[in-house]
């Protein structure tokens, strides 16, 4: 376009998308400092890579941090009683930081609920400066949302979860255990050609490898699949994980249990959970990775069982949850009448629901071949906040 002496003239220039973060600074009220996603360390980080994360943020006694899915950044929120709390809060994160040179991501969002992100960017992971520097972050005093601070705080009581009666005429989960379920579901006796098991029908079968792979468990990892059904990932778990690994299925079906022991009886790493319950999975202690395969909107008592399993989870264990859309234009296997009878409720529900019992999302996973479902990475939150600060 022509030159123009107005300082507001357009250019046709694309606009980066940035979070920006206002930070104003007591010593100088009049500038401003803007932090955004991309931020990188001034100097080259002397540091090294933690070669074992998850290990070294247990020995050094932090607060609620949460590693991500990667491994390579860890993150807290804090939400204050209001906008100037939350601006005082983020001053005092941007001293500390500016005095040891090391500079976290930092984004205020709802107007009072700040998130911050460390990672050393130099070496691609975290160091012992992340941890150090959230040392010092979790000493900065905070005026916390009196609301925030009791929702972190999980109700030990729970109803059942509401649920069409109409379509699910034997209950949650009673299809899986009337007669000629063995057939409907898993095709024999041994597993293969049934409704859970035909990849034309269904895209977890289609994509059970894809599924595994974006779960990124590595040999000696202990794996736990809540509502396994027929068992139909148990022999890729177990190759994931390898002699040394683990892999627990826990299913309330006896019919379908019957199918996971035959489909397993020479699998010497996959182990039958005996007689678990609505609202006990009945899972050992020390858990790497807990899975929900098309299983949260089948629980009849949610809360119950998201405890349980965070209570088996080690520190730093990660829930995977995979569910369908509440969407009939992604759903393509069933009908809009199934998709709004058969799901209570949407994602956004959900996560809200798996996060008010102590998990925290870090990761939603793009697996190619799962368009009617979304694949969705927690990690466990250290639960309650004994004290503000």
């Amino acid at each position: 376009p022509p030159r123009s002496s107005s300082p507001y003239t357009s250019l046709p220039l694309p606009i980066p998308t940035c979070r920006l973060v206002l930070l104003f600074l007591p010593q100088k009220t009049h500038e401003t400092m803007t932090s955004f996603s991309c931020t990188a360390n001034s100097r080259q980080c002397t540091a090294p890579l933690l070669q074992s994360p998850k290990e070294a943020l247990d020995d050094a006694s932090l607060g609620p941090w949460v590693i991500s899915y990667d491994e390579k950044s860890l993150s807290r929120s804090f939400v204050a009683k209001d906008w100037a709390a939350a601006m005082q809060f983020l001053n005092a994160v941007s001293l500390a930081a500016e005095a040891v040179n090391h500079h976290p991501d930092l984004h205020l969002t709802s107007w009072r609920e700040v998130r911050v992100v460390l990672s050393t960017h130099s070496v691609g992971g975290l160091s012992t400066q992340d941890t150090e520097l959230a040392k010092t972050i979790d000493a900065i005093h905070v005026d916390y949302s009196p609301k925030w601070l009791r929702e972190q705080k999980v109700d030990a009581s729970e109803a059942a979860a509401k649920f069409d009666e109409s379509h699910y005429k034997f209950g949650l989960n009673g299809d899986f255990v009337q007669a000629g379920a063995t057939e409907k579901f898993g095709g024999s006796e041994t597993g293969g050609g049934g409704l859970f098991e035909n990849e034309e029908m269904r895209d977890i079968a289609a994509a059970k490898d894809e599924i595994v792979k974006a779960l990124r468990l590595v040999p000696g990892a202990v794996v736990a699949d809540v509502g396994a059904g027929t068992g139909l990932l148990e022999p890729l778990l177990s190759e994931a994980v390898g002699e040394q690994g683990k892999v627990f299925a826990s299913e309330l079906s006896p019919v379908f249990r019957k199918i996971i022991q035959e489909r397993c009886k020479d699998v010497k790493n996959v182990y039958l959970i005996d007689n678990p319950t609505d609202r006990d999975p009945k899972l050992p202690q020390d858990v790497d990775l807990v899975m929900l395969v098309d299983v949260y909107h089948h629980l009849e008592f949610p809360q119950t069982v998201l405890r349980k399993i965070r209570d088996s989870l080690k520190r730093h264990g990660s829930l995977v949850v995979i569910d369908f859309h509440r969407d009939p234009v992604r759903i393509k296997s069933h009908g809009e009448d199934w998709v709004f009878h058969h799901l209570r409720a949407d994602q956004a529900t959900f996560t809200k629901e798996i996060e008010r019992t102590g998990f925290v999302q870090v990761e939603e996973v793009d697996v190619p071949g799962l368009p009617e479902n979304y694949f969705l990475v927690f990690r466990k939150r250290p639960l309650p906040l004994s004290e503000p600060g």
